[in-house]
């Protein structure tokens, strides 16, 4: 018979219990501080560039965050400020020298909600709930799907074709790619949901991501494959994808590609579905404006049904995330398309 540890028992009973006795100060006036940080002199980006953005396009571009922040604070939860010490923070994004312009940037909201256990306050100061929104930045979800390793510093390689440069950019290059993280809803003109996160732009711009075709991902697939360190690896895999490719019709290739058989090496399909192969698309950028622009927002936002019920279980619990669902919750996203530079 197997034991359970004594000091396991009391864990559970000690989060059980910590989970009835603590109750939320939703009345206790709580503070605002910012956080600023020069969004210039950022490192080089994937490409081995550095980002081209001035202080002064850094400092307006704080002042643009700032009044995005403003309308966040509309809402009754940050209007109120009650029941916890938030603290936003604004600093530099995602840079991407091929595929960027506006000056991208991540507006951070922390809740140290405030709560009485045991008679006694006490504030969730250690890593406490907290909301990230991010602004002009394409690739938010280039991680959806191929986020293939880059081997460019693999010790002694077999491959002869292998080098550090090929290796490396191979992998950058294929990584643009990503599927389409969910079925697009258009909310409106302006606003589109992908499962839990929404994409605020300006409708009048060409698409923010583009298609590749069938034939650019296995291109890309196997420039990859082709200059691996491991040539064993290469000698299996590399056949197995040309054999997949062969399998489509030349009128196929040239058609754009799509999430295919999940049994198959490439998981490419040329069969229209719901689920495109992408990369985010320069020309989505109006660069008649200046790059201290906000012209596009992504916010992780799941749907008001989902918000509801989990801003009521959290308030039931005392867990201070209360607050994070209370303004996703009273957060009116159609206030924000006019913040999107025309």
């Amino acid at each position: 018979m197997i034991k359970t540890p004594v000091s396991f028992i009391m864990l559970l009973m000690t989060i059980v219990l910590s989970a009835q006795e603590k109750t939320l100060l939703t009345d206790k006036p709580g503070t605002f501080k910012w956080q600023k940080e020069a969004l210039n002199g950022q490192g080089p980006d994937l490409y081995g560039k550095t980002c081209a953005c001035t202080k002064a396009e850094s400092d307006a571009m704080l002042g643009k965050l700032e009044d995005l922040v403003q309308q966040f604070r509309k809402a009754p939860v940050l209007a109120e400020n009650k029941g916890f010490d938030s603290e936003c923070r604004l600093y530099g994004g995602r840079c991407s020298s091929k595929f960027g312009y506006a000056v991208p940037a991540n507006i951070k909201f922390w809740f140290k909600s405030w709560s009485l256990y045991k008679g006694q306050e006490f504030q969730w100061v250690n890593e406490p709930p907290q909301w990230i929104i991010e602004v002009n930045q394409l690739d938010k979800f280039r991680d959806n799907g191929f986020n293939e390793t880059d081997f460019s510093n693999t010790y002694n390689p077999t491959n002869p074709a292998f080098s550090e440069k090929a290796q490396s950019e191979a992998t950058v290059a294929l990584n643009e790619l990503f599927y389409v993280p969910g079925v697009r809803e258009v909310i409106k003109p302006g606003i589109d949901r992908y499962g839990d996160n929404v994409v605020i732009y300006n409708p009048e711009r060409p698409p923010y991501w583009e298609q590749v075709t069938v034939r650019e991902a296995f291109r890309l697939l196997l420039n990859y494959w082709k200059c691996m360190p491991d040539k064993a690896a290469v000698d299996v895999i590399v056949p197995m994808l040309n054999q997949e490719f062969a399998g489509f019709s030349e009128a196929e290739k040239d058609s754009y590609a799509y999430f295919g058989d999940p049994e198959s090496l490439s998981r490419i399909g040329s069969k229209m579905n719901e689920t495109p192969v992408v990369r985010p698309n320069p020309a989505y950028w109006n660069q008649d404006l200046p790059k201290a622009s906000i012209q596009l927002i992504v916010l992780e936002m799941p749907k008001l049904e989902e918000v509801s019920s989990k801003m009521e279980k959290c308030l039931k619990n005392g867990d201070g995330s209360y607050y994070v669902y209370r303004l996703l919750n009273e957060l009116d996203v159609n206030s924000l398309l006019p913040v999107i530079a025309r």
